[in-house]
């Protein structure tokens, strides 16, 4: 028996590149959204890391004559870097080792977080750079 004509199911070439032009139509407008939620996300970590570090500067003060003399982000929280290391972190001590200053500085691939590239937090509460505060912070 001759059959005629044969019907195949599935994919045409034009089909298939369409599919493929969509998913990268897709994947242009969304991947700069989710690298901008990671930059944000991972800012949190900064600000977690620096407010753990002046809790640990205030055991420090009351562990040491009250004085600040000699505090290190390793000696308070054992490392000069943050949890996942996007930043390092850094003490900056003044009035007599009575005050300090931290610094979360971004490193790695969080240094192209342009907008908030790093934090700082006084022994008073301050919180800074002041112009980023609102959107950093």
């Amino acid at each position: 028996m001759y059959k005629a004509h044969t019907t195949l199911a599935g994919f045409t070439l034009i089909e298939l590149l369409i599919t493929i032009a969509i998913v990268a139509i897709l994947s242009t407008l969304a991947y700069p959204s989710y690298q901008s939620f990671i930059t944000k996300a991972r800012r949190g970590e900064a600000v977690r890391e620096l407010q753990d570090l002046a809790a640990g500067m205030e055991r420090y003060y009351a562990n040491n004559d009250s004085s600040y003399k000699d505090a290190t982000p390793t000696r308070i929280t054992g490392s000069p870097h943050t949890e996942h290391g996007y930043y390092s972190l850094a003490v900056t001590l003044s009035n007599s080792n009575q005050s300090y200053t931290l610094t979360a500085t971004a490193t790695g691939s969080q240094a192209n977080d342009s907008s908030c590239p790093s934090f700082t937090l006084t022994s008073t509460g301050k919180k800074g750079p002041a112009a980023t505060v609102d959107q950093c912070w």
